[in-house]
């Protein structure tokens, strides 16, 4: 083989080898769920606290992820805010071991019915207190928070359920980088304690 052919294929050998993703250059993630009616009646309420709960991954990822070694990744699934179909929708998150928490419960019967699904299950679940199928007051949100907001829902202002799912997504993101700390991977069980141990204010 002439020198000039053996550098050629050196050259393309770093080139292919620079290529390559070798283990722990990309790195790992973890997932939070969001579970929401997204189609039938209550559709935009679903697609409100869906923006909000992906303006949070987005901001967390963009701050360098979970104790600056996981990215956080975003399962939403519907369960058309119906108790049955939420519980399905519980079950299905919890196949998936990296969902190591999820948003959801939007009325009081889907709350109860999905958080004992969950509790069962051993994952934690954030609800909110009150019944956002039903009209709330009006809410005057952070101004950084609405200006981003609107810029993933198409210029929609966001009502109070964006402004609570946004709020408990950041709370689980917060209990989940508090699991990670010390070197840990964080696990449902772990995220469960802390987050029963710093009960929102």
């Amino acid at each position: 083989m002439s020198r000039i052919a053996y550098r050629t294929l050196w050259a393309i050998g770093c080139v292919l080898l620079a290529a390559c993703s070798f283990p722990g250059s990309v790195r790992p993630t973890v997932k939070i769920g969001l579970s929401a009616p997204f189609e039938g009646r209550y559709r935009d309420l679903g697609y409100e606290v869906l923006y909000a709960v992906r303006l949070a991954v987005r901001e967390r990822n963009a701050a360098g992820g979970i104790a600056g070694r996981y990215l956080v990744e975003f399962v939403a699934l519907n369960d058309f805010n119906e108790p049955q179909e939420a519980v399905i929708q519980a079950r299905k998150m919890a196949v998936d071991a990296k969902v190591l928490g999820v948003l959801g419960g939007w009325s009081p019967e889907v709350a109860q019915a999905a958080g004992a699904e969950y509790d069962r299950l051993g994952l934690a679940f954030l609800a909110p207190p009150v019944d956002f199928t039903t009209p709330q007051g009006p809410v005057t949100p952070d101004a950084a928070f609405a200006d981003a907001y609107r810029i993933l829902s198409g210029d929609a202002p966001p009502g109070p359920a964006a402004v609570w799912a946004y709020d408990a997504a950041n709370r689980l993101l917060d209990a989940l980088d508090a699991a990670a700390q010390g070197g840990n991977r964080p696990d449902r069980a772990t995220v469960q304690t802390l987050l029963e141990s710093h009960p929102p204010e």
